[in-house]
């Protein structure tokens, strides 16, 4: 049957939309489904009948069985048992399905062409039947436009993820969070970064918060990410997650070991670690690293579009408690748009990365680059994040590593010859719920580690 008409011209839908979507859920459940169910909610959305029908039975075995068992060979068994499969054209149309699209990197673009028609639909439904009404004039002209309203309020929900609240709605929340926070409820408090003065700062790192942490070149911003990150996991307990688009996986663990055994890069290399070493230092910091859930994605030039796919994934699979992308400027915007400044792409990237962190509830840190006004004007200032203020904007927390040009002296190579270490700082230059200030950090280039006079000691991080 063809598609319905009004007047002379068809409903708006698109078949090859539909499918990429369904392609796409096939494709990586896990990654897709909380967005596609989102955003689209009942099968009304598909405007094909057999496209609707596989939308339906897979929102339907969401419900009843994990996403990673949800594929070609289950759908079409679910759909077989209730005599359906052959309906919507055999297994076959599910395997042709599956292959509409090469990989699901473009499934919100997918969504947003189907959601649109969706809308448009409702929209031409519901003006025909005002039309209609209004010719018949049965109803009171109030209670016309009431009805009216109603509907067309019921269609922008149809886009919108969350409603409106009021304030009488959300103070008894507030005030409870405020009575809990005043009685230091442990549970208010994010998770331990191992370094006290900036846990006293911002008290800890807080799911839905976008932590940036900038820095010009060379400066260690990876190393001090890393840190941060191997001491959120190891001494909260949790796992978490890790965009590497500059090194590959191997490299990113080799500089854990090395800092966690702190030992120097160089001695592996020239072969001048003793079998003592070997076997003390480095073997027991890969057991304690061991005990770290860890998870590490290393795609270069990854686009923002694609990197919120695999943190869900990360979420979904592994449960991650934080996120660390390094970094931001790296990653490239998604689609193809030729009129669209490299700023206006960071910017909606920025955008992107903070509401990824409020959708997973979990701290997502981003690091950035400085601009090279940073180079010339000492200590670096949140005006140096370079190519977007929205960076600035969208952050909870604006963190700037430093360390003055004195650092860079022959002395401040001999110390760090010499194993020790080089006086550095975190510039708190933003915070959205609490002070700034500085936390001061010792910097040990060749253990790619940042330390702090006040540091937890190893001794109390449960191993």
């Amino acid at each position: 049957m063809g598609p319905l008409l009004v007047g002379d011209q068809p409903l708006p839908h698109s078949p090859e939309a539909e499918c990429a979507v369904l392609s796409c859920l096939l494709q990586d459940p896990a990654a897709t489904m909380d967005l596609i169910f989102g955003r689209l909610e009942t099968g009304e959305s598909m405007y094909m009948p057999a496209n609707r029908r596989l939308f339906e039975v897979m929102r339907e075995m969401r419900t009843d069985m994990p996403a990673d068992q949800i594929d070609i060979i289950a759908v079409g068994d679910r759909l077989e048992r209730r005599g359906q499969l052959q309906d919507i054209g055999g297994i076959d149309f599910i395997r042709n399905v599956y292959s509409r699209v090469p990989t699901v990197a473009n499934v919100e673009n997918y969504v947003a062409i189907v959601q649109n028609n969706w809308v448009l639909r409702k929209m031409i439904a519901t003006c025909s039947d005002i039309v209609g009404r209004c010719y018949e004039a049965e109803d009171e002209v109030e209670d016309l436009v009431d009805d009216i309203e109603k509907n067309i309020l019921s269609i922008t929900k149809m886009q919108s993820d969350n409603e409106s609240k009021t304030l009488k709605e959300v103070l008894p929340e507030a005030l409870h969070f405020l009575q809990r926070l005043s009685q230091k409820d442990p549970s208010m408090m994010g998770l331990r970064t191992g370094y006290p003065q900036l846990d006293g700062l911002i008290t800890g790192l807080k799911g839905g918060d976008m932590f940036v942490l900038a820095a010009r070149p060379s400066i260690g911003k990876t190393t001090f990410a890393m840190n941060l990150l191997r001491n959120v996991a190891i001494i909260n307990e949790v796992p978490v997650g890790f965009f590497s688009l500059e090194m590959d996986a191997r490299q990113v663990v080799i500089r854990l070991i090395c800092s966690e055994a702190k030992v120097d890069i160089r001695a592996i290399r020239d072969g001048k670690l003793t079998n003592a070493e070997w076997n003390g230092n480095i073997m027991e910091a890969c057991d304690r690293l061991n005990r770290a859930t860890i998870i590490i994605d290393d795609t270069p030039q990854i686009s923002s579009l694609e990197l919120r796919q695999k943190a869900r994934r990360m979420y979904t699979e592994h449960g991650i408690k934080c996120l660390a992308i390094d970094y931001l400027q790296l990653m490239k915007a998604s689609g193809n748009n030729a009129t669209t400044s490299r700023e206006q792409e960071v910017a909606k990237m920025s955008g992107d990365i903070k509401a990824l962190a409020r959708e997973l509830d979990v701290p997502i840190i981003i690091l950035a680059q400085l601009n090279r006004a940073a180079e010339t004007t000492g200590q670096p200032k949140i005006s140096n994040l370079r190519e977007s203020g929205a960076i600035e904007q969208d952050a909870d927390v604006v963190a700037l590593l430093h360390r003055d040009r004195e650092t860079d002296s022959e002395e401040a190579k001999q110390r760090v010859m010499e194993g020790k270490g080089i006086e550095s700082s975190l510039i708190i230059a933003k915070n959205r719920n609490g002070a700034t200030g500085i936390v001061d950090l010792i910097f040990y280039p060749p253990w790619t580690l940042f330390d702090t006079p006040d540091r937890i000691d190893d001794a109390d991080v449960p191993v």
